[in-house]
């Protein structure tokens, strides 16, 4: 149990009046209660309701399966006919624990809907941990980019001329089990030749053929802690319009976290990114985000050019930068960074050396 984030969460009960505190994000549920487990979102599913003296657990009999909580922790189960008839959600028995304690104020840093209920919107007492992560969680992070290091490494090692996205796709899911990791932070993404210039393209039998860009964009999550990367390269003999299109997709993403440094305004290194991509043409092929929130939180800091928040130093971001040409080839380069005096590169493997494979592989 994290009990400093729990004081926190009580505070706010206390200083808004509330009756209760909800949760429904997993990540932020294990979190709290100090359960360093990785889950996809899909695989279980839990309500937590805090109040001033109590901490209500509320899921499936799935889901409970799945974690073991402290005697501090009232467990309440909803029945399977009940999670049926709901969407799979244990909303029922939700609402049974809200009516037996009266409660009426409830106060929320999520999109919950709870018709009859008044929701007051918080500030979201886990965004400090999850965006400026101390030692323990820090350490967690390099670890997992270790992971994804070995997995990288290993899977280019594997790619020759005829290998088609899924046979690479799989290597990569493997890979991330077999080196430690947990779960795989999304759906992993292999694509060969004109199917990179589709942002949206996922994997098929594609075979890579010579001259071929091919994309890798994969994550791991690990202890509830998530990592990604994400490659372009070539293989054989590229046409020399790519060779160009990459030295200068490569400068300007180096650029690009040279420029990302404590004490600039967000909007301000969206300014300057975009004037980069179209001082060399390129603004018609560009595709945001620059920067998301890293895997698996879903807010954060998101680098745009409304964002006039000021970066702080020890922030946890995930940066890319992406162009595509339809019916040619896209570029993708994607790196977790912490800022410190300058960005530091947590994914900081292969991205010195050559677009072209080989020179990857021994």
């Amino acid at each position: 149990m994290n009990k400093e984030l729990l004081g926190n969460i009580r505070k706010t009960i206390s200083e808004e009046k509330l009756d209760a505190v909800l949760l429904s994000d997993i990540y932020r549920i294990l979190h709290l209660l100090g359960i360093n487990a990785s889950f996809n979102f899909i695989e279980i599913g839990f309500y937590l309701l805090i109040t001033k003296k109590e901490i209500h657990l509320i899921g499936d009999p799935f889901s409970f399966s799945q974690i073991k909580v402290g005697k501090e922790i009232k467990k309440e189960l909803e029945s399977l006919p009940k999670f049926r008839e709901n969407a799979m959600r244990p909303i029922k028995r939700l609402k049974d624990i809200l009516k037996k304690l009266k409660i009426k104020r409830i106060g929320s840093f999520e999109d919950i809907d709870l018709p009859h209920y008044e929701i007051v919107s918080i500030e979201d007492p886990f965004l400090k941990s999850f965006l400026y992560p101390d030692e323990n969680r820090l350490a967690i992070l390099k670890e997992n980019s270790s992971i994804c290091n070995k997995v990288l490494k290993g899977t280019l090692e594997k790619i020759k001329e005829g290998c088609s996205e899924i046979s690479i796709r799989n290597t990569i899911d493997e890979s991330i089990y077999e080196f430690g990791g947990e779960r795989r932070a999304f759906p992993t993404k292999v694509i060969f030749g004109k199917n990179t210039a589709n942002p949206f393209a996922i994997s098929n039998n594609t075979k890579l053929k010579d001259g071929n860009p091919l994309f890798i964009n994969f994550g791991l999550i690990r202890s509830g802690i998530g990592i990604e990367v994400a490659r372009t390269y070539t293989i054989g003999t590229p046409k020399e319009e790519f060779k160009e299109l990459y030295r200068k997709t490569s400068t300007i993403y180096r650029k690009f976290l040279e420029f990302i440094t404590p004490g600039k305004i967000i909007k301000e290194v969206y300014n300057y990114v975009c004037g980069l991509i179209k001082e060399n043409g390129y603004t018609e092929n560009f595709i945001e985000p620059l920067g998301i929130p890293l895997s698996p939180i879903k807010n954060g800091v998101i680098i745009s050019p409304n964002n006039t928040s000021i970066l702080k130093p020890g922030v946890i971001l995930s940066l890319q930068l992406g162009l595509y040409f339809p019916g040619k080839y896209g570029i993708r380069f994607q790196d977790v960074v912490i800022l410190q005096e300058k960005a530091i590169i947590l994914t900081n493997y292969l991205s010195k050396r050559s677009y072209d494979i080989s020179t990857h592989q021994v």
